[in-house]
């Protein structure tokens, strides 16, 4: 009787529930039908006694919210719930709004009204990335100028002190008052940071331009110590200004005229589809807490596009930066040690899906194009027993995978600056990062490498394809040697091992291909095939626990292990076989023994084996392209750009 009401309700909706040998209990769905078909999968699984899945058919399913699977769409009773496309067609979870109106004011630049509140810091055309008009070379300052003064009351600081008010530069043809000055960035790199400051106001002195920044998260990021820190007399990049369109391919939304504007490489705009991400992230799977999790949730063969994200915001001043990699600064802090706040000063922005308090999450070949987030996938806090296989990510301005957060380093202290309370707080444990083909992320927050982990346990980064990241290709775990706190319990058994991982470090220097740190007992970096790059295995500081065994590592002229610190300690390196035998052992009884050199002598049968045993397993082979992609540039010039050593 309760199947004859639910299906009687599909077909009064437009739907479809069918029977399945797969899948117990079908629900179909178009675009037109999807909000309808939601409401009817959380009937379904109300009180579940079969697995569940909605199938979307071909089409683009615009979101101007997240769709957020909370427990009342999870599965029940042990049963399942999977969101799939139809076998055969495309389903498009897209955040994006498509620019019509366009008329050209001029050669190749037109305009077309756009009714939005917020800064756009995307815009596709024709399938193609475009760029926020700015300088192609950055430009030197003259240093900073005013101070602002932090009493430590504020919510975001941890302690009292001062903060620049803003930077100065010479005016010329590229530093000027702009108008619209709220929305221009300025993007400044050192070593293996690279932050980007806010405008607030511009200003004229005389000849000179005073950029005042917007606070307070300008000061929480003119706060961090070590390649943090920012150089006031350095060179930034200036960017998002309407005076700074002049190359084909360059846009600007003027927000007080509600125009876009975009200057085309000949093309007419209103010849191709031009899309605006608007959504904030695409798909939220959040539980309650640690005991009131989502459970059994199936994501499947969707592609996610156009999302948006408006950099960190903190009481309303919007920015981006961090010490390293994505633990995002989120307090000012006097002298810029960010170790005795045991992490609590740093955040993880949320990705396009963002996972929380959630066990048996299957997130499998979905791809994931043309997004603005700062992570695509994001699995931050009391994720466990989950994959993420087998989905390919291109052209994405973050990064592809992150799983777990700085703030684990203890679970549930709940101290000033916890994300997340007591009951709420809990360890990743049990993922499955694998089988993913990865390029061109991280194109604009370039300190982020392509999968990054920190205090996670039985954690699994195999059999992944990278190439061409600006930094590294693979990151897993956190806290220094030198962090003058103990050492965090929380992290082991986790596994880097059968990954191909190339050509990275085109714009950011220090760091590894695949790089680790803190205490992980009982963890392996096994037969990975990694090439072009410097630093290329780097247990960092501190680091221990780990066997680094069978890798096939070819980068000529760098040190193939990086372990430099005499406070790393239970790391065994045997049986790698190198291209070119520079290596730094400093550590504390780390043993590096069995290693073959192939510096002058044709590669072995044991390496090649290695390097084609590594990337995407066999099944996986079909999202191998035919030829690899081109290099999307969204940042021009602005770093050491590395040329490639074979």
């Amino acid at each position: 009787m309760k199947k004859q009401f639910l299906l009687g309700a599909l077909l009064l909706a437009g739907l479809c529930w069918t029977p399945s040998a797969e899948a117990q209990q079908v629900i179909e769905a178009t675009p037109e039908t999807f909000n309808e078909a939601v409401t009817a999968l959380r009937k379904a699984v109300k009180k579940q006694k079969e697995d569940v899945e909605l199938r979307l058919h071909g089409g683009t399913y615009y979101l101007a919210q997240p769709l957020v699977i909370d427990e009342s769409l999870g599965g029940k009773n042990g049963k399942s719930v999977k969101i799939a496309s139809v076998k055969g067609e495309e389903a498009i979870l897209s955040g994006g709004v498509e620019i019509k109106g366009w008329e050209q004011v001029h050669g190749n630049l037109y305009k077309a009204p756009f009714n939005h509140d917020q800064k756009l810091r995307t815009l596709i055309v024709g399938g193609k990335r475009a760029r926020m008009a700015g300088m192609n070379e950055p430009v030197q300052a003259l240093g900073s100028y005013g101070q602002i003064e932090i009493t430590g009351e504020e919510s975001w600081a941890f302690g009292a002190g001062t903060t620049p008010e803003g930077i100065l530069f010479e005016q010329s043809s590229e530093v000027m008052p702009y108008r619209n000055p709220e929305d221009v960035e300025l993007i400044q790199n050192n070593v293996w940071t690279e932050k980007i400051l806010c405008a607030a106001d511009v200003h004229k002195w005389g000849k000179q331009i005073a950029i005042e920044l917007q606070q307070p998260y300008s000061a929480i990021l003119n706060s961090l110590a070590w390649a943090g820190k920012t150089k006031f007399e350095g060179s930034f990049l200036i960017r998002n200004a309407f005076e700074l369109l002049d190359e084909p391919g360059e846009f600007y939304f003027d927000r007080a005229e509600q125009t876009i504007y975009y200057m085309s490489h000949g093309e007419n705009p209103a010849d191709v589809a031009v899309i605006a991400p608007m959504t904030e992230g695409l798909l939220r799977i959040k539980g309650t807490s640690c005991s009131s999790n989502v459970e059994n949730v199936t994501i499947e063969n969707l592609t996610f596009s156009y999302d948006a994200w408006n950099l960190v915001e903190v009481e309303g001043s919007h920015g981006f930066g961090g010490i390293q990699s994505l633990g995002l600064a989120m307090k000012y802090i006097p002298n810029g040690n960010w170790h005795p706040t045991k992490y609590n000063s740093v955040d993880v922005p949320e990705g396009t899906i963002q996972v929380e308090n959630a066990t048996g999450i299957r997130i499998l070949r979905n791809k994931f194009l043309h997004l603005g987030s700062a992570v695509s996938v994001n699995l931050s806090n009391d994720v466990t027993n989950s994959e993420v296989m087998g989905n390919f990510f291109n052209d994405c301005l973050g990064n592809a995978v992150a799983v777990g957060h700085p703030q684990h380093y203890e679970i549930g202290d709940g101290d000033e600056g916890a994300v997340y309370a007591p009951g709420i707080e809990g360890l990743c444990e049990n993922i499955n990062i694998s089988n993913n083909l990865i390029r061109n992320v991280s194109l604009d927050f370039r300190q982020v490498e392509a999968i990054v982990g920190f205090f996670c346990k039985s954690v699994k980064i195999d059999h992944n394809d990278i190439y061409g990241t600006p930094y590294g290709a693979i990151a897993l775990g956190w806290w220094w040697g030198n962090a003058g706190i103990p050492e965090s319990k929380n992290a082991g058994n986790n596994s880097i091992s059968y990954n191909r991982c190339g050509h990275t470090h085109t714009m950011l220097t220090d760091g590894g291909i695949i790089y680790m740190l803190g205490r992980q007992p009982g963890s392996v970096a096994r037969r990975n095939y990694v090439f072009d790059g410097p630093r290329c295995i780097y247990p960092d500081d501190g680091s221990s626990g780990w066997l680094i065994e069978e890798n096939f590592v070819v980068s000529l002229y760098q040190l193939w292990l990086h372990l430099d610190s005499d406070r790393n300690y239970d790391i065994l390196i045997r049986n790698n076989h190198v291209k070119d035998n520079r290596f730094c052992n400093s550590g504390n009884g780390t043993i590096v023994e069995g290693t073959k050199i192939y510096r002058n002598i044709p590669f072995g049968d044991e390496a090649l084996a290695i390097q084609d045993a590594s990337g995407l397993s066999h099944e996986y082979h079909d999202l191998m392209p035919r030829r690899e992609y081109d290099p999307i540039v969204v940042i021009p010039t602005v770093g050491a750009k590395r040329k490639a050593v074979f």
